[in-house]
C-alpha cells in the first residue's frame, strides 16, 4: 500500500537536507551517493535525481573542494577609489580569486570599493590585479595559517584545477573526474585522502551557491587605535561582527584597526556603539554603510585563467 503523504514529506525533508548542504563532508568514496543515501533515508537513485534537479535549477552547485589551512596561499584586502564603480565591481567579480566585494556609500576621502582576494602566490595575484580597470589605493596582506611556513604548496595543480571545475553529479563522480585526468579512480581518491590528512583539503562540499542578494553592513575604521588582545577578542566574538583587521599603519594601509559589521542599516550605528563600548574602545574615526557581495563562496586558486 502506498503512502503518498509520507513520500512527499520524505522528499521535502531530503530537499531541505540538500539545500543545507554537505559542508565539507561529501564522502570521499567511489560511490558517495550510496553512503549519503544511507544517512538520509532515501535511495541512491532518489538522492542523485534530486541533486541533479536542484543543480539544473541553480539551487545546488557541483561538488566542490574546500581547501584547508594546510594549503599554502595568500589572502589580501584591497581598497579602491574607482572612477567607474560598476565596471570595477564587475571586473572584481570575474577574478577567480575574488570572493568578497564591499560597496561603500560615497564619503569624501574614503574608498568606495573594498575587496578580498586569495591567490597561491604573488605572481598569480599580480596577474589578476592587472585585469582590473583601476589599481588598488590601499592593500594589506591578511594574516592566515595557510600562509605560514607549515602550510605546503599543492603537489598536483592539474588535479586541483579539475576539482575546482566541479565534479559531475553522477553515481561515480570520482571515476568521471579520473577519466578526464587520465588516471585511475583509486589514485584520485588516494590523493584526496592524502590532502585531507595533510590539512590541504578540508573536504568536498555539495551545497547551494552563495546568495546573489547583497547583504547590508557597516565598515568602521580607526587610524590610531591600539587595541589590546582582550578588546580584539571581544570584537571577534560578537555574532554580528564579520571582519576584524588589526595591523600596523603603513603607507599601503593607513588604518590601525578596521571592522565590518553585518547589520540592517537602521540598526548598524547603534550596534556599533554597543560593540565598541563592550570592547573598551572609542568610536571609530570613520564609519560607512556597505553592501556586501559574494561572487563565489571561496576563491578559485587553480583556475586563474577563468
Amino acid at each position: 500500500m502506498s503512502h503518498p503523504s509520507s513520500h512527499v514529506s520524505c522528499c521535502a525533508s531530503l530537499r531541505q537536507t540538500l539545500l543545507q548542504g554537505w559542508q565539507q563532508t561529501f564522502p570521499l568514496h567511489a560511490s558517495p551517493f550510496r553512503q549519503m543515501a544511507a544517512r538520509s533515508g532515501a535511495t541512491p537513485r532518489e538522492l542523485l535525481s534530486l541533486c541533479q534537479e536542484l543543480h539544473r535549477n541553480g539551487a545546488l552547485q557541483a561538488i566542490q573542494p574546500c581547501w584547508g589551512e594546510g594549503l599554502r596561499r595568500e589572502r589580501w584586502r584591497f581598497a579602491f577609489e574607482p572612477t567607474d564603480e560598476a565596471t570595477l565591481v564587475a571586473a572584481l567579480a570575474a577574478l577567480p580569486g575574488c570572493f568578497r566585494i564591499e560597496r561603500a556609500e560615497p564619503q569624501t576621502g574614503l574608498a568606495t570599493v573594498w575587496a578580498e582576494i586569495e591567490a597561491l602566490d604573488d605572481d598569480t595575484l599580480v596577474r589578476q590585479l592587472q585585469r582590473l580597470p583601476s589599481a588598488p589605493a590601499a592593500r594589506l596582506r591578511l594574516p592566515s595559517a595557510s600562509a605560514s611556513a607549515q602550510a605546503l604548496p599543492c603537489d598536483d595543480p592539474e588535479m586541483a584545477g579539475h576539482l575546482e571545475e566541479g565534479l559531475l553529479l553522477c553515481s561515480r563522480p570520482f571515476a568521471q573526474c579520473s577519466k578526464q585526468l587520465g588516471c585511475s579512480e583509486s589514485r584520485l581518491l588516494a590523493k584526496l585522502h592524502a590532502w585531507r590528512r595533510g590539512g590541504q583539503l578540508a573536504g568536498l562540499a555539495l551545497k547551494p551557491p552563495p546568495t546573489r542578494v547583497p547583504q547590508p553592513g557597516l565598515l568602521a575604521l580607526w587610524r590610531d587605535a591600539e587595541p589590546k588582545a582582550e578588546s580584539l577578542a571581544r570584537l571577534q566574538a560578537h555574532s554580528g561582527v564579520d571582519r576584524v583587521v588589526s595591523s600596523p599603519c603603513t603607507p599601503a594601509w593607513p588604518w590601525r584597526l578596521s571592522l565590518v559589521l553585518r547589520a540592517a542599516p537602521q540598526l548598524a550605528l547603534d550596534q556599533l556603539r554597543e560593540i565598541v563600548a563592550h570592547a573598551g574602545l572609542t568610536m571609530p574615526d570613520t564609519s560607512v554603510r556597505l553592501l556586501i557581495d559574494q561572487p563565489r563562496d571561496q576563491a578559485l586558486l587553480f583556475r586563474t585563467a577563468a
